[in-house]
């Protein structure tokens, strides 16, 4: 499958994702609650991390409705957000728990 991928600020993304960032980010702080890798606004996509024995060589988010699979790289930190047919991961570790503000850079992958 073709994709295309660019950089996103957070100040660019949707409202709506920014605001479920920011909320889990709450969350995780005053809750100790443990996130889901992916956040999908489709409901459409489920994530498989492939493994060899304890390692993880691999990460793919899939479109079950429309038989579309995309391959992240395996060091790609998480949060996964699949939004508009468009998957976001940013490029620093541990931000729902440091935080996000408007700088705070992702890769966008728009599924061609």
């Amino acid at each position: 499958m073709k994709q295309s991928c660019k950089d996103t600020l957070f100040c660019e993304l949707s409202k709506d994702v920014q605001d479920t960032l920011l909320s889990i980010s709450r969350k995780v702080l005053e809750e100790d609650y443990d996130p889901q890798d992916m956040i999908d606004f489709s409901g459409n996509c489920k994530y498989n991390r492939k493994t060899l024995g304890p390692w993880g060589v691999g990460k793919e988010i899939e479109d079950t409705v429309n038989n579309i699979s995309v391959s992240l790289p395996s060091n790609a930190p998480m949060p996964y957000i699949v939004h508009n047919g468009t998957i976001y991961y940013p490029y620093e570790y541990n931000l729902l728990v440091l935080g996000f503000d408007k700088n705070t850079r992702f890769k966008a992958i728009r599924k061609k």
